[in-house]
């Protein structure tokens, strides 16, 4: 019984660590795109804003101004960015919530062994 108790909390553990992997890869996709729309409202903001561009909704391409497309970029930037800091956050609670876990029921991790 004690047995199956020990296995039931590492994979409780198992579980948690998941979740923060997966929040993790998220943080990564989102800062991917959060480069890609530095990268365009850097390249739009030495532009005319009466320029002809073309920005894609929802797999649509619609054609615009630059003075149309620049200001929802900029504001799209900024929600990926404030999405990632709300995702670090929970990743960090979500780490520390596995060290309180592993402490209240002394789990320890088994060592990695390194190569030398």
């Amino acid at each position: 019984d004690k047995q199956a108790t020990a296995n039931a909390l590492v994979a409780q553990l198992q579980e948690m660590k998941a979740e923060a992997q997966a929040i993790a890869q998220k943080i990564g996709e989102l800062d991917q795109e959060r480069v890609e729309h530095t990268l365009v409202a850097e390249t739009l903001s030495g532009l005319d804003g009466t320029r002809k561009c073309y920005r894609m909704i929802g797999g649509v391409l619609t054609e615009r101004t630059v003075s149309e497309v620049l200001p929802a970029v900029q504001e799209n930037m900024s929600k990926i960015e404030s999405i990632c800091n709300e995702l670090h956050e929970k990743l960090l609670g979500k780490e520390k919530e596995m060290q309180a876990f592993q402490a209240k029921h002394n789990i320890r991790e088994p060592q990695k062994k390194s190569v030398v």
